[in-house]
């Protein structure tokens, strides 16, 4: 039955209208191949029905070893996988190709997006709140794109947790290529999704429209970084449009990457400050983890930390904004590392760690 469904849904024409009525109609894709013209005049254009009738046995056969060689099966709103509340919605697709594990909807589901290009503090932040997520029974989901959705998904899988992405392009096109390692990762953890055809390429329209699946599948979205035309806020007005909460991280107004999240906090997302919010809002007793207050640091190790953020600071910023000597500097940056409070950049950059200690 894949084979039909893969084959039905690559036909131009055939949008998630006319596969719903088809469906509705004729009962199951096989009997729609197989119907005579006559009774596809009164659904379908003349160019449609040619297109149908010129899908050959061969064709369906060659489609069929596609799907088996790349892992991939093909679902539509008939069968029991597909994502029940999907179902009886004009705004999703009828048909999704996955690879991976079936999808589990009794875990709950968190998005975490954000841009393609994020700042050291994006990256640490998306690590640390998918590491608590994870830990607490969530599954992550994300756009397998560049920068934070790559975090996310890496993240979630060296956790041991279980991630979905959701692909702008069909199966033969995965984007980006360098991800390839990890989409396999993916898939043999968790599920990759795609609602478009094998051979569908990357095109720039296809991401805005992928965004609202990754909505439409989580129970919250969190964006972490995002300028104001990333993508990431387009996945946050479609949680907002279908009554999901919306959770932005804060960041300098300054700074280019948080200027999208901060405009989101000002339109009423929630504010993601503390991590253990999110488990508060579902209802949960999150995993205790050690904070930073629980680790003693001398008056001079405070003092250090607090000449610090979460952007990169040179040796040379530090010492001026310290008024210590180069070597008194240097002893208690060590210190605070062996605390895993600081962490040391290429370059003699040094930044606060986010990621707590165990």
């Amino acid at each position: 039955m894949d084979e039909y469904r893969a084959a039905l849904w690559s036909i131009k024409g055939i949008g998630p209208k006319c596969y719903t009525k088809l469906l509705q109609t004729f009962g199951s894709p096989p009997a729609i191949f197989e119907a005579p013209v006559k009774e596809l005049k009164g659904i379908l254009s003349e160019k449609i029905i040619e297109s149908i009738k010129s899908v050959t046995p061969e064709k369906i056969y060659q489609i069929r070893n596609q799907l088996n060689s790349i892992n991939v099966r093909v679902i539509d709103f008939t069968c029991d996988e597909y994502p029940k509340h999907f179902k009886h919605s004009e705004i999703y697709p009828p048909v999704l190709f996955l690879r991976g594990r079936n999808l589990n909807f009794h875990r709950k589901i968190i998005a975490v997006v954000g841009t393609r290009t994020p700042s050291w503090y994006g990256i640490e932040v998306t690590k640390k709140l998918v590491k608590e997520l994870v830990r607490n029974g969530f599954t992550i989901i994300s756009g397998g794109a560049r920068g934070i959705d790559t975090v996310a998904h890496k993240s979630a899988l060296e956790e041991g947790g279980t991630t979905i992405a959701i692909m702008g392009c069909g199966f033969n096109f995965l984007y980006p290529p360098e991800n390839k390692e990890l989409f396999n990762k993916i898939a043999e953890n968790g599920t990759l999704i795609s609602e478009f055809s094998l051979d569908t390429k990357p095109l720039r329209e296809n991401f805005p429209k992928r965004n609202r699946i990754i909505a439409g599948l989580s129970d919250a979205v969190v964006v972490v970084e995002a300028g104001e035309k990333s993508g990431a806020l387009i996945t946050a007005r479609w949680a907002a449009e279908l009554g999901k909460d919306v959770y932005a991280v804060p960041g300098s107004i300054l700074s280019p990457f948080s200027s999208g999240t901060n405009k989101l906090i000002s339109q009423g997302a929630k504010i993601l400050t503390n991590f253990q919010d999110i488990f508060e809002d579902f209802g949960l007793l999150p995993a205790k983890f050690k904070t930073f207050k629980e680790i003693k640091i001398t008056p001079e190790q405070n003092q250090v930390l607090k000449a610090l953020n979460e952007e990169p600071l040179h040796i040379d910023q530090i010492l001026n904004k310290t008024g210590l000597n180069i070597h008194e500097l240097l002893s208690l940056l060590f210190e605070l590392e062996l605390k895993n409070l600081v962490k040391e950049l290429p370059g003699k950059f040094y930044v606060k760690n986010l990621t707590s200690p165990e």
